[in-house]
Order: structure tokens, then sequence, then C-alpha cells
């Protein structure tokens, strides 16, 4: 496990955990809150009835849950990044093309989660990447951050959330 710190955000990159672990051992980390998912097995996830029936939505290729209430019907699968907030926020669309060739803005996010191999919050061999993650960061303000691909990221601006996940996944 790496672990680490940028502007308010506390962060840890480990290759030993995957999202289920975390929600599981830290259900803290979405209980009460509203999750924007930005990549659901790589692509987009589509609310299926039961999760549009329980309040979910879907605009501009982004998955908004309603109000947290349970870890269990929390759809997950690999290669997934969430964005949670202690209120609902809408984050704009997907961003297409080439994040390398245009200028990131505010209202278009990036999905860090599909870089790979092994996109990690700190990373000397893709500083370019890391640093469009943090920039973005900056621009959405989520509570947390969460990506699953080849190493499970999370950052948090909660230092008391983020000693709990730190010491859930030892």
């Amino acid at each position: 496990m790496k672990t680490g710190s940028r502007g308010d955000y506390s962060w840890l990159t480990t290759a030993e955990h995957e999202l289920h672990d975390l929600i599981t051992s830290c259900p803290q980390v979405v209980l009460g809150k509203y999750i924007a998912v930005t990549s659901f097995d790589s692509g987009w996830l589509v609310p299926n009835e039961d999760e549009i029936l329980a309040g979910w939505q879907s605009r501009g290729g982004i998955a908004y849950s309603p109000k947290v209430e349970s870890v269990e019907k929390l759809p997950h699968d690999l290669y997934d990044e969430w964005y949670v907030f202690k209120i609902p926020r809408d984050l704009g669309k997907l961003f297409q093309g080439n994040v390398f060739e245009t200028s990131m803005q505010a209202g278009q996010v990036e999905v860090f989660a599909n870089f790979g191999p092994g996109f990690s919050l700190k990373s000397s061999e893709a500083k370019d990447q890391t640093d469009l993650f943090w920039l973005q960061l900056e621009l959405i303000q989520p509570e947390s951050f969460v990506s699953d691909g080849d190493l499970l990221n999370f950052a948090t601006t909660d230092d008391q959330l983020f000693d709990s996940v730190r010491a859930a996944l030892k």
C-alpha cells in the first residue's frame, strides 16, 4: 500500500484490495452520501429497473445514486470509478476525445480507472495522467474518490475516514 497527500486530499493505492473490500470494511465511505459513477466495468453504468425505482439516474454517461442507505446493492465490478459527495452533485458529462490534446474543463469528466496498466494516484511512470487526475479532482471537489482498476485508489478530504480506510485495508 502506498499513501500520501496532495492539497486537501489524503490518498492510498493498493493492489491487495478491491472496491468490494473497501465498501464492506468501511461502509462509512458511502453511507448517507451520494455517488457519481463515471465508470462501471470500463463503461457507463446504465441503471436497471430496480435501480431506477430506488432513485438512480443517468445523465451524460454518468450514473447518480440516491442517498446511500446500504452498501449491499451498490453496483460495482472492476474498472469502476466513483466520486462521493455529502449532497447530490451533477458533474456534467463524460469527456470524449484525447484528454492530452484538449484542456480539461469543469462539466467534462475524464475516466482514469481505465488508464492502464495500473493507474495510481502517485505514479512516476504516468506523471501526465496523475497530474490530470489531480487537476480534475480540484475541479470536482468530492469528499472522496474511489477507482478500482488494476489498483484500488482512494482519496478523501476527511482525515478520520482516511485513517479508518487505511487501518481496515492494512
